[in-house]
């Protein structure tokens, strides 16, 4: 579906960006989905500001998710996907990290887990001051309707994950 000319000057430039306009509209849904209640509930937003500039920050995020076993599996410059409708962030990128075996087992446990993983952690820069944040797959897992499951075993794999993103945003900010 594409974007309507208005939103941008570039139409042809515009189109390029679907793929990124789609997975922002997605991941706006994804958090639609979860429901009002469920972020109410005991899901806990993890921010930490960092010591770094948003370059540096970005740069140890990377360098933590590899020194946890995990991996950038996608990345979404949301700072410049945003700025084609004019607004100026002064920074936002989102990523999306997991490891592949691990997600084959809990993608084996039960596929609804896919809304939830791989896990996005996003860094932004808002005055002057750069940030990581993250929703704790466990929490939001064990609070959401999406659950189809019981399974103490992803419960727990879910609660691991939740431990490295913490372990992630701590060494990437300070």
């Amino acid at each position: 579906m594409p974007l309507p000319r208005e939103l941008g000057e570039k139409g042809e430039k515009m189109k390029n960006t679907n793929v990124l306009g789609l997975a922002l509209a997605g991941t706006l849904l994804a958090g639609a989905a979860l429901g009002a209640g469920a972020l109410a509930g005991s899901v806990q937003f993890v921010k930490d500001s960092s010591s770094h500039s948003f370059r540096g920050t970005i740069a140890a995020l990377k360098q933590a998710i590899a020194a946890n076993g995990l991996m950038v599996l996608g990345q979404l410059n949301q700072a410049a996907v945003l700025s084609q409708t004019g607004l100026q962030l002064q920074g936002a990128q989102a990523f999306f990290v997991g490891n592949p075996v691990v997600g084959k087992a809990l993608f084996s446990m039960d596929p609804a887990v896919g809304l939830l993983i791989p896990a996005r952690i996003y860094v932004w820069e808002a005055h002057n001051t750069t940030y990581v944040g993250f929703l704790n797959p466990a929490q939001l897992w064990a609070d959401s309707m999406l659950k189809t499951s019981m399974n103490a075993k992803l419960a727990e794999m879910l609660g691991m994950i939740d431990a490295k993103l913490t372990a992630i945003a701590a060494q990437a900010t300070k």
